[in-house]
């Protein structure tokens, strides 16, 4: 009895023990799973934020998968633009080039024209000197020829007096003639045109020879007067006589008679040859 209950004693500690230990083992256990239940849910919760956050990113993503679209088709438009824009600079460009092409042609033929008309207006500019130098010519003969003609005016007005003076003495002459020669005896040869007396020489030069009359340089001035003769000579030969018959201050002019030679101008006159 006493080995019953000895035995029983240590079957029931054991039994005391083991359940001691199972229930040990059982605190451990549900600890653990305590454990691994906070650890589920902890991960549920990190999983549901996971996934939130997963939703989150997955729109995000879609979101930039349609602005990325938007962007290729934004840059494909851009770039279609783009190279419309170069093709028509391309055009633009190709257009200048030709413009500029021609606007350098123009320059050349500009440039050429220029320098012919440079070379025109030096040749203008000469005929121009040389038609002012023909006209200063032309006017100083035109001078001459008003001096010309403003002494031989005076001339043609002296030789109508002259002519008339002349048929009144042809008409005296005649009277004398028709009275016979005590007549002209009477009147002492006044008609006989006077000759410059010896020892007064003044001399000048045929300035004009026209028809037979001769105009000279020297006149009143130098005591020339009408009627006077006076003798034409050149390079000291005698030329011709020539009567005054119109006398200006420093002028003079008659007609041309007993001619040797033809008197031309720039023959020497004088009262009186030495």
């Amino acid at each position: 009895m006493l080995v019953v209950s000895v035995a029983a004693s240590g079957a029931f500690l054991r039994i005391v023990s083991v359940q001691r230990s199972w229930k040990d083992a059982y605190n451990k256990q549900k600890d653990r799973a305590d454990v691994a239940d906070l650890t589920a849910a902890n991960i549920q919760i990190a999983l549901q934020k996971a996934v939130a956050k997963h939703g989150t990113l997955q729109s995000s993503l879609s979101d930039l998968k349609k602005s990325l679209a938007d962007e290729q088709a934004a840059h494909a438009a851009d770039k279609a633009a783009a190279g419309q824009a170069a093709a028509v600079m391309q055009g633009n460009i190709d257009t200048l080039k030709a413009s500029f092409t021609e606007l350098q042609k123009s320059l050349e033929a500009s440039l050429a024209m220029k320098a012919q008309l440079l070379k025109e207006n030096a040749a203008l500019a000469a005929s121009v000197e040389t038609a002012n130098a023909a006209a200063r010519g032309l006017k100083k003969e035109l001078d001459e020829a008003s001096v010309q003609i403003r002494r031989l005016d005076n001339m043609a007005k002296h030789y109508v007096l002259l002519i008339k003076d002349l048929q009144a003495e042809k008409a005296d002459l005649q009277m004398q003639i028709d009275k016979g020669p005590a007549a002209a005896a009477a009147t002492g040869g006044s008609s006989t045109p006077a000759v410059a007396a010896s020892g007064q020489t003044v001399s000048g030069r045929v300035t004009a020879v026209h028809q037979g009359v001769a105009s000279i340089n020297i006149g009143r001035a130098k005591g020339i007067q009408e009627k006077m003769v006076l003798k034409v000579f050149r390079d000291g030969k005698f030329v011709s006589h020539l009567r005054i018959d119109l006398v200006e201050p420093d002028s003079a002019a008659g007609v041309i008679l007993d001619k040797k030679l033809d008197v031309i101008q720039g023959d020497e006159v004088a009262t009186d040859l030495k």
